[in-house]
């Protein structure tokens, strides 16, 4: 059941659309262009290849790159692309199969929605982050000038990300909610940088509410979750908006 209940928030998570999407419509080769580049990209991290995704990144967003999160992905597929800027902009909903470190999901692959973001420079698609959600990203504010670097470049991408995914992190992965009683989960800002958090999903007679979603360096959010007369067990999760991340957390209800 709690499987189901991921899948199904995830299906309609990357099927929604809007009537806007009628006047979205790129010109065929804009289109066929970005999906190779992204098709590409995506490859070279389900073959852990990452060096070799270098030539599909923006330059300005290159050491950004190197010190982000590379999820092992087992599979990835577009699930929705939205153009923006006369088809020079678009945004990439991609359908990745991976493993949740977490009860209940180790067993077998699910798809997760991630976002990603592509611009058109001189003929050809890139990956790339906004300029500034770079200056706010989790390894520091990133500023021009000749002031001394946070941190050097590593020469080479490290096979550990322990480090990315405790940047941000909640203090339980589990949760047991009773009828008409709440719990509380923290979730804990340690990255030299401020972020962004949502709910994700949302599940039968369960209450989630964030006390606030802007996290400052150092700063604490409480999520709340509250039973209602008939709660169902299942699953949430929380998405750091800088990064990508996801923070999943898992009720169950007690028999």
């Amino acid at each position: 059941m709690l499987r189901i209940s991921l899948l199904t928030f995830l299906a309609g998570a990357a099927f929604a659309q809007s009537p806007s999407d009628l006047f979205n419509k790129p010109p065929a080769n804009v289109d066929k262009a970005l999906r190779a580049r992204i098709n590409e990209f995506y490859e070279d991290h389900i073959k852990q290849q990452c060096r070799k995704a270098d030539g599909l990144v923006a330059a300005y967003t290159k050491d950004f790159f190197y010190i982000q999160n590379k999820p092992a992905y087992l599979s990835c597929e577009i699930q929705r692309l939205d153009y923006s800027e006369k088809f020079t902009r678009a945004k990439a909903t991609m359908l990745c199969e991976q493993i949740l470190l977490m009860p209940g999901f180790t067993d077998k692959p699910v798809k997760v929605p991630f976002p990603s973001t592509w611009k058109l420079e001189r003929g050809k698609w890139y990956w790339y982050v906004d300029p500034e959600a770079l200056r706010q990203s989790p390894f520091g504010r990133m500023t021009g000038g000749t002031g001394p670097r946070t941190g050097p470049l590593p020469a080479a991408i490290s096979d550990n990300t322990d480090f990315v995914l405790k940047l941000v992190k909640a203090d339980k992965e589990q949760v047991e909610l009773k009828p008409g009683m709440s719990e509380k989960v923290i979730i804990t800002n340690s990255a030299p940088g401020n972020m962004d958090l949502t709910i994700e999903g949302e599940l039968p007679g369960v209450e989630a509410k964030l006390d606030h979603t802007q996290l400052k360096i150092g700063d604490q959010a409480v999520l709340t979750l509250k039973g209602g007369d008939v709660p169902q067990a299942g699953l949430l999760t929380i998405r750091v908006q800088q990064t990508g991340l996801v923070i999943p957390i898992q009720v169950v209800i007690p028999q």
